[in-house]
């Protein structure tokens, strides 16, 4: 074996350099032809591709394949690709459209690169005929585009810099010059820096969309014209006189994120200019750009659209550029984005040049997501309920908005995935698709981001720019709780586990001697972000906890997340030693707690003894975690949380956000009694609201209002299927599945739930009846399982009780007030009809 061997499937531009300051990056394009006398068989026409940072790829002008998804230094993607069905005798032509982020600068921060750009292309077949051999190498050409920049200079754009400003009048051409190989030693423990693995994720689903209306034309042209061009179909082309400016707004049925391409035939001469602005509503003039946001009603369309922008000069036909990505690129030029584009509003300006007409040809809109496979269900009788149906149906199309490489916090603005977001979409992903393929990744590029020096992942992963949150990293030990609760997979989860220890250690060797309590100061590089309430602006952290370093918010996390991890150490892991000392832990923050941060009637944001404002200093966030902590449980925490709600009481804390909601929900579950029922349906009174003001995604917070879609927001998927049908995980991958429906909320509804059965998704159909006679009839059925399943019902006022059937599971119960302590119960159980239990009995 030969001392030194070389991965030589890399390739580059020879000259590319990355000292545009002006730019966050550049585009570059490679290409290659080939002669085919016959199409290669099987295997040979799959190939490997990735690219650093993003490609495109195209096979006789047809788009085949784009990525790869987003990596980092130790998970770095690439795709398969089979490429025959695009192929064809004779001339072939390949093209690949690389977008690189200049890897030395702060921007397009939602996208990880490395020090140097790269092409990689290989056969998966090593035995290929060689007239068909296009892996990397010199016989391809490459040029850079220097007629596009990557903007930095928009306020509206903090962190994605994929705007583009595109000249193509300009006198610059493409010089296609051979591409150079980037040999890497793959020996002796060295290896190229790109980790390559396959793809872990399905490709995005695209579907067709298209706009519903036009607002506020500024045009010499009639509103039907471009009614006819943009909205109704088979589209028309309208005409634009020389020297003339339109100005048009456009809007889509709902929020979403979609790929453009932007059709106009090929003017006889360049210099006219469209710039196309995209918003998610319309809105006053911002106080703070983008963060602070003055919206009321999204439609409104006597107000401005604000947001970032793209830019595209017209070269007209001497300066077509022949890149052979699309037909007819001789006779139409167009402007397709390279990234996906979010919008609910678009803004189009174009100025035609004075020396030739434009014909406008019209604008194709693919709606692009990640493909979620939505197999839970809901109903309820309208006449009871039109509300849950839309807070059910814009929830799913929230998530499904915040779900392409990863978990995105906002599509329109980072595209960050971040630990406390991702372990609320995740659980929510679960409920409705049974899917935890973005879940696992989500975990894996999280712990890759863990960093030893501080014991501590990053708040957000992949990225290019680290962020360190402590808080966050006990968010990210909970996704493996949660995963482990509705997976049951131990060989995914143990390796991650040591990290997990690592970082509860980093809390531990914070405990203050005096209280026991975590006590953290100010460090270089660490944001000791709590929420983002009005009182704790900017940076989101209590002013008492910054006067103390002591937050009773961090120790209720703490706490919680031993209780969580204690699980995974005793049942995952097995072992039980390190659970008990978890629990230790957690009992000992908890005790602390309750001595130094209660005084009285609520849990101050810090210890008490340094809160002489009592309401400054006091949270509805701290009461919720004392609960989900447990220090404050049973009656005490229902008081507790009657008295943070309570609109009288409840107004002297600072509120939670929408965020925190999740958290509440939980906490109003966790202490039993009645609350969760009595709090349920005016629980939602901030997402009518929303519904109310025209938005069709949930927005990011009520008081920055920066974004209109954050998934996290979405936490009626979550208690629908968890707490009102009621289905949850009883042991880890659902082997046993806890049955406990809330009767009370709605006379009348119907359920899908998806769970994990024998490793693949099934599907619990679940309903119930209230008769005129105010008898319940509920219903529950594990459809397409041919063997029997156990299940534990727990339903009002009555017993626990275990039933291992594969049939229908039926329960008749008498009186409508079932949530009644006092109310006599007559509880019928039958599976097919058969009676196997008849039970009557007053608590």
């Amino acid at each position: 074996m030969a001392a030194e061997v070389f991965d030589t499937n890399w390739m580059w531009h020879p000259s590319f350099t990355e000292s545009r300051a002006e730019t966050a990056g550049l585009f570059v394009h490679f290409r290659r032809d080939f002669v085919l006398e016959k199409i290669p068989p099987g295997r040979c026409c799959q190939i490997r591709i990735t690219a650093d940072t993003r490609y495109k790829l195209y096979v006789n002008k047809e788009f085949v394949s784009s990525g790869p998804v987003k990596g980092d230094q130790s998970l770095w993607f690439y795709d398969e690709v089979d490429i025959s069905p695009s192929l064809r005798l004779g001339k072939n032509r390949i093209g690949i459209y690389v977008l690189r982020f200049f890897y030395a600068t702060r921007f397009a921060t939602s996208f990880p690169r490395l020090s140097t750009g790269g092409v990689y292309i290989a056969h998966v077949d090593s035995q290929v005929p060689q007239s068909f051999d296009i892996g990397s190498g010199s016989l391809w050409q490459t040029a850079i585009d220097q007629s596009t920049i990557l903007c930095i200079d928009q306020a509206e754009d903090d962190f994605l810099h994929i705007y583009e400003r595109i000249d193509r009048n300009t006198d610059v051409q493409l010089d296609w010059v051979p591409a150079v190989l980037l040999p890497f030693q793959n020996s002796t423990g060295v290896s190229p820096p790109w980790k390559l693995s396959p793809r872990l994720i399905p490709r995005l689903q695209r579907e067709i969309a298209q706009f519903s209306m036009i607002h506020n034309i500024q045009s010499c042209v009639q509103r039907t014209a471009w009614e006819r061009s943009l909205i109704t179909t088979p589209w028309q082309e309208v005409h634009l006189p020389p020297g003339t400016r339109h100005e048009l707004e456009l809007e889509v049925p709902y929020h979403m994120t979609a790929f453009l391409r932007f059709c106009f035939q090929r003017p006889q001469v360049g210099g006219s200019t469209v710039v196309i602005t995209y918003a998610e509503s319309y809105e006053d003039p911002p106080t703070l750009v983008p963060y602070l946001r003055r919206k009321g009603q999204r439609c409104n369309v006597s107000k401005s659209l604000f947001g970032p922008q793209d830019t595209y000069v017209f070269g007209g036909s001497s300066r077509c550029l022949g890149l052979c990505y699309e037909n007819d690129e001789d006779v139409d030029e167009t402007f397709t984005p390279f990234h996906f584009r979010t919008f609910r509003f678009i803004r189009i300006s174009i100025e035609v040049s004075s020396a030739s007409e434009l014909v406008f040809k019209g604008i194709d809109v693919q709606r692009a997501k990640y493909p979620l496979d939505v197999l839970a269900t809901l109903k309820v009788n309208p006449n009871e309920s039109v509300t849950a149906m839309r807070l059910w149906d814009i929830s799913i199309r929230t998530l499904e908005n915040c779900m392409h490489d990863c978990y995105e916090d906002c599509p329109m603005y980072e595209q960050l995935q971040y630990a406390m977001d991702t372990r609320s979409s995740a659980l929510f992903t679960y409920y409705i698709s049974g899917d935890d393929r973005l879940a696992k990744q989500a975990i894996i590029q999280l712990h890759n981001s863990f960093q030893p020096r501080l014991g501590l992942t990053s708040s957000r992963a992949p990225t290019h720019q680290p962020q360190i949150i402590p808080h966050f990293s006990l968010y990210w030990i909970c996704m493996l709780a949660d995963h482990w609760t509705f997976f049951g997979d131990p060989g995914f989860l143990r390796p991650f586990i040591p990290v997990a220890d690592a970082i509860l250690a980093y809390f531990d060797s914070r405990i203050d001697s005096d209280t026991g309590l975590v006590k953290v100061a100010d460090e270089i590089g660490i944001w000791h972000f709590h929420d983002w309430a009005e009182a704790w602006r900017p940076y989101g952290i209590p002013p008492a906890v910054t006067q103390t370093g002591i937050s009773t918010y961090s120790n209720n996390l703490y706490a919680y997340t031993l209780q969580q991890a204690s699980i995974l150490q005793s049942t995952c892991a097995e072992r039980d030693t390190i659970a008990q000392e978890y629990i230790l832990r957690s009992q000992r923050v908890v005790e602390a707690v309750q001595k130094f941060c209660f005084d009285g009637e609520f849990f101050s944001d810090t210890v008490v003894t340094a809160s002489s404002d009592k309401c400054h200093h006091r949270s509805q966030h701290n009461q919720v975690w004392a609960v989900l902590s447990g220090a404050s449980s049973g009656k005490q925490g229902e008081d507790l949380l009657r008295r943070t709600l309570s609109p009288v009481t409840g107004q002297l804390l600072t509120p939670a956000s929408i965020s925190m909601s999740f958290y509440t929900l939980r906490a109003l579950s966790m202490v039993g009694g009645d609350l969760y029922e009595e709090s349920f349906h005016r629980f939602w009174g901030p997402w009518n609201t929303q519904i109310a003001l025209g938005l069709t995604t949930w927005e990011e917070d009520s008081v920055s209002q920066r974004s209109d879609c954050h998934a996290w927001g979405s936490a009626p998927i979550h208690e629908y299927m968890a707490e009102v049908i009621g289905l949850r995980p009883a042991k880890p991958g659902w082997t046993c599945l806890e049955f406990q429906p809330r009767l009370s909320l709605y006379r009348e509804i119907e359920a899908t739930v998806p769970f994990r059965y024998n490793g693949s998704t099934a599907l619990a159909k679940v309903s119930w009846k209230t008769s005129p006679s105010n008898e319940i009839v509920v219903s529950m059925k594990a459809l397409g399982i041919p063997t029997a399943i156990p299940v534990s019902v727990k339903l009002p006022c009555k017993p626990e009780i275990f039933i291992q059937s594969a049939d229908e599971i039926k329960f008749r119960l008498s009186k409508s007030q079932v949530k009644s302590k006092g109310s006599e119960v007559h509880l019928i159980v039958r599976i097919s009809g058969n009676i196997i239990e008849d039970m009557q009995s007053g608590e």
